[in-house]
């Protein structure tokens, strides 16, 4: 203990840092030194605390945010728009598939209870017909719940009348696509999430009602042309790549006439006549996330568009997963295109659903076939799951590191006949169509830039300007604390050598002898005869009180004389 002492004392002598010298200066009292290690010992708590809280502030916040307002708004991904009638039990179809139940002993009753309460699998509520007689109603078809629905859904062909892109006319079909979504089958544009949809409408149908059914609809075959590598041409936009607008304003975007055809209605997902604009990521399933707006026929719907961009920078990496809670695009490359939190969320959302109910509604992707799908008979459990607070609960889905998102701002404005003529309305009745506007209303857009509050050498440079404002030491006052540790150390371990060095000497009777002169000297010229370099102190002393001696002759008190030591 007391060498530690006084190794620390010789480093308070010599060192840089401010105070501790005063601690062991000569000439002080023990209340000068005392006072000093107070001080001492006060500055390095001091400075213990400033470094624990900044490091607890970047531990706990590792995240700066800055905003970005600048950015022009052609670099932004042009969002999906998904176009959905209220009408989920097309009445033209619906009317086929009813003579072909008549014909099997299916009352026009049971037909119509089975048609209204299919409505149901899309927004799950107390359906009016018995579970029995449903099963039958589908057997009787032989064809699939998806099948069913794909078939009764209002066909993009006769739902959408005229479109624009950027002020140019596109055939609707071309551009359009039928999409799955959480409002059933739709109509996209410019949506590329992978449904793998390589399957003709009619799939599903037993034989004899597939050819009646489409020897009278021949035109529902023609969407499937989206899905063909026989007509791919590349002047369709949204077809094949996403798109980017080349500006803002109503006029540099898309522009929709869609024939809602209220006299076809026999089973709404909604109170009213209308269509449903979802707006969402391109590659996001139209689900969570989406925002929707309604449009009534004889109504302009216009939806002006902002992007706010998510950019995590590379510094994000070097913070673990749990600080930062998100992905990159290259950290989930189990995905078709890229990770999407959405669409995450979804696939956890229909997991939990299949868990529960042991079945998927229909409108879920078709990453989920092998899964039975839900039918009437799972309206009682869909409905009492889609209460649950375990739903969506997914915590291994965490937001993108890189994402867009977007928000609407819709304006719905009734349709006059005031002599207005386009190429989008020209020979429509205003009355009986409805127009959709999807545009960016900025020239501009927000981001947010995500990286990290401090890097790794800018964090230690903090620690050193808290150890030089506590001590005004630097990099060189710690070197100067482990060099002395090490010397000491290194020094006391020699110190150990030496004294296991001295262990090893003989013996002090061998070394100090006590005998007569004349046989120390007989002893000498024999050990000179035998030429050895070993080298003894002899001491011998005269004593005549007790030993009896001639006295000695010049020549033996020449050897004693040259005795080599």
């Amino acid at each position: 203990m007391k060498k530690c002492l006084g190794w620390f004392y010789v480093f308070f002598e010599n060192t840089s840092l401010h105070g501790f010298r005063y601690i062991s200066i000569d000439g002080s009292s023990i209340i000068e030194s005392a006072f000093w290690f107070v001080v001492c010992m006060s500055s390095i708590v001091f400075s213990l605390i400033l470094m624990l809280r900044l490091w607890a502030n970047y531990s706990n916040n590792p995240i700066v945010t800055t905003i970005y307002t600048s950015n022009p708004i052609w670099d932004v991904s042009f969002p999906g728009v998904t176009i959905c009638n209220n009408n989920k039990v097309y009445r033209p179809h619906a009317d086929l598939i009813a003579q072909y139940l008549y014909t099997n002993g299916f009352t026009v009753e049971e037909s119509d209870r089975f048609f209204s309460s299919l409505m149901k699998l899309i927004r799950p509520d107390k359906i009016s017909i018995d579970n029995v007689t449903a099963s039958q109603l589908l057997d009787n078809l032989d064809m699939t719940v998806e099948a069913l629905m794909k078939q009764l859904m209002q066909p993009c062909s006769a739902f959408l009348l005229r479109c624009a892109w950027v002020g140019k006319i596109h055939d609707c079909t071309k551009i359009f696509k039928p999409v799955k979504s959480k409002e059933g089958f739709c109509c996209a544009f410019n949506s590329h999430y992978d449904l793998n949809t390589k399957h003709v409408w009619c799939e599903g149908f037993s034989s004899i009602f597939k050819r009646a059914f489409c020897l009278r609809y021949p035109y529902r075959f023609n969407d499937t042309h989206l899905n063909s590598t026989e007509n791919i041409v590349d002047d369709f936009p949204g077809v094949h790549e996403i798109l980017n607008a080349p500006g803002s304003g109503r006029d540099v975007g898309l522009a929709v006439a869609l024939n809602i055809e209220p006299d076809t209605y026999k089973a709404s997902s909604r109170p009213f006549v209308g269509a449903s604009v979802m707006i969402h990521d391109p590659i996001d399933f139209p689900d969570i996330g989406a925002h929707v707006a309604s449009v009534l026929p004889g109504h302009v719907l216009a939806i002006s568009v902002t992007g706010t961009s998510i950019r995590g920078m590379e510094s994000l990496r070097n913070i673990p997963l749990e600080k930062r809670l998100c992905y990159f695009d290259d950290e989930m490359m189990d995905t078709e295109i890229r990770y999407s939190y959405q669409s995450c969320v979804s696939k956890c959302t229909a997991k939990y659903t299949f868990n529960m109910c042991g079945c998927l509604p229909f409108y879920y992707p078709e990453a989920h076939r092998g899964m039975r799908t839900c039918y009437l008979s799972d309206i009682d459990c869909l409905l009492s799951i889609r209460n649950s607070a375990k739903v969506g609960n997914c915590t291994q889905c965490l937001p993108q590191c890189i994402d867009m998102m977007y928000h609407i701002s819709p304006e719905n404005i009734k349709m006059d006949n005031v002599r207005f003529d386009s190429d989008l309305v020209h020979g429509f009745d205003v009355n009986n169509v409805s127009l959709v506007h999807v545009f960016f209303g900025d020239i501009s857009y927000v981001e947010y830039r995500k990286e990290s509050i401090i890097s790794w050498d800018s964090l230690l440079a903090s620690f050193g300007g808290i150890f030089g404002l506590c001590f005004g030491g630097s990099v060189m006052s710690v070197i100067e604390l482990v060099y002395l540790l090490a010397r000491q150390f290194f020094r006391k371990r020699t110190g150990k050598i030496q004294e296991e060095s001295c262990a090893k000497l003989p013996p002090a009777s061998e070394v100090f002898q006590s005998m007569p002169v004349k046989e120390v000297i007989q002893q000498q010229k024999l050990r000179d005869r035998q030429r050895t370099s070993d080298r003894q102190v002899l001491v011998a002393w005269y004593q005549p009180s007790f030993h009896r001696r001639k006295i000695m002759d010049l020549d033996d008190m020449y050897h004693i004389k040259h005795v080599k030591f």
